[in-house]
């Protein structure tokens, strides 16, 4: 029997494979600046629309198993980042999905179908938004070479019942890591030696491509070696290895080889990126183990010193975010609005200006200035959210409703606004929207059962003589079942 946990452990097992392979593997790879290109192949294994297919429902079962983090804001700095590297690679066959994980963990992960997973505390260790564009220009790179499908290829081929053991590994590994590492280990030692030059080209012709990426698309090539120098320097002689090193080793040879490529290619010279740092303030206050207090403390200290523009601009913003959280929110409204005086169109700033404006209880002034937002920028997701969230907080459902439909016309898979939706509807006590939209959150979190019966509830509850809304409200209950078939369709390797 399936089930959606089980579905995310079989798809999550294989990617974990691919990667634990190329650890076992590349420890010992010689130092080589020209990689041929090893093609796209797969195809005969899986094709592009099953490994899309399979990318959308690994989503799902992501969004319902890991603590995704679902902030508007985040969310839109990092697509702008994933995008603009996307643009400037070949071999793309389908849109990416950009999202962050809340883990303190410094780690990034890549799946079939366009899923790159950033963990939040990757970005806590870069040091410039070049940085932090490698790694995420690196794994784009395992996507659009499609690694991962070749790897799964070649392992069933050669060996299926090692795949099974490793999936079986995985499965104790979440109660016992250790145990589950051990089992992991000895699963692959057969399968082994025939991935190891295979493997060894897959992160050489990942850091090719990605580096070019990176280049044409602005960044310095200087952020790949700069990065990942300083992660091996600091972790050359470390018992225990952050999760970015274990599924991305780091030999000497492959460093020297990003530094060859990065010379190569020109290093720029770039200034310092505003949202970057408001990025990085964000998610150090709001999404990290560290105390509110103790980042303000941090942040005054820092102050104190002569710092470039846009770095302390970058401290102010985690100052009002610390206060806001310490419910100073006088103090943390005079750095804000000191901050939209001189970046009157950030939308970090026009975020924490409605939090503490909503927390001020100023429900008509934060309207007045979402809505003249929102006839600028309309659809803009940190803008049409935080107009949605305003307009629940002051009790103006039907603009809630309206702006999240509209807004819901194009970005269907957004979480945040199908809560929002789902809150106007609860409030103002329209049962039947309530039902359906908490059946919209079900399904972008692959659990269908759940989803149908909402689904059945809107039904019953919609007038008898309402039958067009019951029609299309029937019509949609097939439509996840169909989701449904789909998901083991595609799961059943």
């Amino acid at each position: 029997m399936h089930s959606p946990f089980r579905a995310f452990l079989v798809v999550v097992s294989t990617a974990l494979l691919v990667f634990y392979i190329s650890l076992t593997s590349a420890a010992n790879a010689q130092s080589r600046t020209d990689v041929p290109t090893i093609g796209t192949a797969g195809g005969a294994f899986m094709s592009i629309e099953r490994e899309r297919l399979l990318g959308e429902h690994f989503a799902r079962e992501i969004r319902g198993a890991a603590p995704v983090i679902e902030d508007p804001v985040l969310r839109e700095y990092l697509e702008g980042i994933g995008n603009n590297l996307v643009r400037h690679t070949d071999n793309v066959r389908y849109p990416f999905n950009f999202f962050w994980i809340r883990d303190d963990s410094i780690n990034a992960f890549a799946f079939l179908g366009g899923q790159i997973g950033m963990h939040s505390g990757l970005l806590l260790e870069t040091r410039d938004e070049s940085e932090l564009a490698s790694v995420l220009s690196h794994e784009i790179a395992h996507v659009t070479q499609r690694h991962i499908a070749r790897n799964m290829e070649r392992l069933t081929a050669a060996a299926p019942l090692t795949l099974a053991q490793i999936i079986g590994g995985v499965i104790i590994g979440i109660a016992n890591p250790t145990l589950g590492m051990a089992v992991m280990t000895s699963s692959v030692a057969g399968a082994q030696q025939r991935q190891i030059n295979y493997t060894r080209q897959f992160e050489l012709e990942a850091d090719r491509i990605g580096m070019q990426a990176l280049a044409r698309a602005g960044y310095d090539p200087e952020g790949a070696p700069r990065f990942f120098g300083r992660l091996q320097a600091r972790y050359r002689y470390a018992s225990t290895l952050p999760q970015f090193l274990i599924t991305h080793p780091l030999p000497e040879s492959r460093i020297a080889d990003t530094q060859s490529r990065a010379r190569a290619l020109g290093p720029r010279d770039l200034p310092p990126s505003l949202d970057y740092h408001l990025a990085k303030a964000r998610v150090m206050v709001r999404f990290s183990n560290r105390s509110a207090q103790g980042v303000l403390t941090q942040v005054d200290q820092e102050l104190r010193h002569e710092i470039h523009p846009i770095r302390r601009a970058g401290l102010l913003y985690a100052r009002a975010l610390a206060l806001h959280s310490l419910e100073r929110y006088d103090e943390a409204d005079s750095i804000i609005l000191a901050l939209r005086a001189e970046h009157p169109l950030n939308l970090f700033f026009l975020d924490t200006q409605t939090d503490i404006w909503i927390a001020q209880k100023r429900f008509e002034e934060v309207i007045e200035m979402l809505t003249i937002e929102y006839s600028r920028r309309p659809n803009n997701q940190v803008v049409t959210l935080n107009l949605v969230y305003a307009a629940n907080h002051a009790g103006e459902y039907g603009l809630a409703r309206r702006a999240a439909q509209e807004y819901l016309l194009h970005r269907r898979h957004d979480v945040v606004a199908w809560q929002l939706l789902h809150e106007a509807q609860q409030k103002s006590a329209n049962a039947v929207g309530q039902h359906e939209a908490m059946a919209e959150i079900f399904v972008l979190r692959a659990n269908f059962e759940g989803a149908i019966e909402e689904l059945n509830m809107a039904h019953s509850k919609t007038a008898d003589g309402d039958l067009l809304n019951r029609q299309r409200l029937q019509a949609r209950i097939q439509q996840v079942r169909a989701l449904e078939r789909e998901r083991e369709r595609v799961f059943d390797f």
